[in-house]
């Protein structure tokens, strides 16, 4: 089989810009790859005009204008759609994450270069949200996303897997879901577990050490971070908070990340009386957030969608947390239930308030939980190993080519 010299990776957010966690894993594979020998440009958003800078020796980023406005991924490939054309030609592989190259079936044939396509989570099974949570938990930017974005993503799910050569599904659960909901061909399929560079994760906790204060801290610190969109479930961990401090008033509960429900979370953290307990961070750049994560005592992550294993969870896990998190399939891929974390039933605010509180009392089972967390991360997902499976699936593509 041969192995591609060139890749050229789209996505239309990548670090620092816009960094969510499809951008975060672009950025693993990117950097997985180039330490392969593959030569890799990604194709991404955020310059005005367009800039290529060198991370390293194989390795570009062609960043290009994006209009900082929904639908960015549209924005992207129509502003762009010159650019794209005459230099994808160029590359063994064009590999695009989930609806961030679309556009390029439309000229694919012409081109003859064949095209990988990364699913993520499936818009439909996001759409069950809007009808499982209560009205007032949703912002006006999650019903615009689930009324206008929903139906814009499965067309262009379904220009992806009319043209494709090959799909990769980021995780057993979202494999199921687009077989079920758009008919996806198995037989055109890979389920490639997502990955994490692990080293990344621990050159920034080593290079933060100086920052730290050596004093000891009296608060137990909760970690938590996401789009703050319905779908992220925060709205249950601060019912839970009461609960928890109740029991145990040095608690702090930290939020990190911004989006729609940002003033409805502030309303709530009024109402229920938490505002010496949790505070609303904000986007904070990469580094930092890992940091927070790293000196934080346990991590949680009550969100209802995800596909496959959650970066974010994996993060937590990398930096020996153990993590609380609802039961659902996309769970069980990365957390077993008292070995690798602690599951609690969706939705269920009880249920995470008494995770919190067993965790938070038994420190024995806390760190227990998340040494095995991080062993867990090391054998099944760090990014390194996680890349050999992508050059299969491209080495693959094309030998079916010729």
């Amino acid at each position: 089989m041969r192995r591609p010299e060139s890749v050229a990776l789209v996505s239309a957010g990548y670090p620092p810009y816009k960094s969510g966690g499809i951008d975060v894993q672009t950025y693993d594979l990117a950097h997985a790859l180039s330490f392969e020998g593959v030569d890799v440009t990604v194709f991404c958003g955020g310059a005005r005009p367009s800039k290529v800078t060198h991370e390293h020796e194989n390795l570009k980023i062609f960043r290009m204008p994006m209009a900082d406005a929904p639908p960015r991924v549209v924005w992207f490939q129509l502003q762009n759609l010159e650019i794209l054309r005459r230099t994808l030609p160029n590359y063994d592989i064009v590999h695009s994450q989930h609806s961030s190259g679309s556009i390029y079936g439309l000229f694919k044939e012409k081109i003859g270069k064949p095209w990988v396509v990364s699913f993520h989570d499936h818009q439909l099974r996001r759409l069950t949200v809007f009808f499982d949570v209560k009205p007032w938990n949703l912002s006006l930017g999650d019903i615009m996303y689930y009324t206008f974005g929903c139906p814009l993503f499965e067309f262009l799910t379904k220009m992806e897997l009319k043209w494709a050569d090959h799909y990769i599904a980021c995780g057993e659960s979202g494999f199921r879901d687009y077989v079920k909901f758009s008919k996806m061909d198995p037989a055109k399929t890979t389920v490639i577990p997502n990955g994490i560079n692990l080293e990344k994760i621990r050159s920034i906790i080593r290079s933060a050490k100086e920052y730290e204060n050596s004093e000891e801290k009296d608060d137990f610190m909760i970690f938590t971070c996401g789009r703050l969109y319905a779908s992220k479930g925060i709205q249950y961990l601060l019912k839970a908070m009461p609960h928890v401090i109740k029991r145990f008033q040095n608690v702090q509960l930290k939020i990190f990340g911004k989006g729609p429900l940002y003033s409805y979370l502030q309303g709530l953290i009024r109402s229920l009386k938490l505002k010496n307990n949790v505070t609303l961070e904000g986007h904070v750049p990469y580094k930092q957030l890992i940091f927070e994560m790293n000196k934080s005592d346990l991590a949680v992550f009550p969100s209802m969608v995800e596909v496959g294993a959650s970066l974010a969870v994996m993060e937590a896990m990398a930096c020996h947390k153990a993590v609380v998190a609802f039961n659902y399939p996309f769970s069980l891929e990365i957390i077993e239930h008292l070995k690798t974390g602690y599951l609690v039933p969706p939705k269920n605010v009880n249920a995470v308030a008494k995770a919190i509180c067993v965790l938070i009392e038994d420190e024995t089972l806390r760190k227990k939980l998340g040494e095995n967390a991080y062993c867990n991360i090391v054998r099944n997902h760090d990014s390194k190993n996680v890349v050999k499976k992508y050059l299969e699936v491209y080495s693959n593509v094309l030998s079916m080519q010729n």
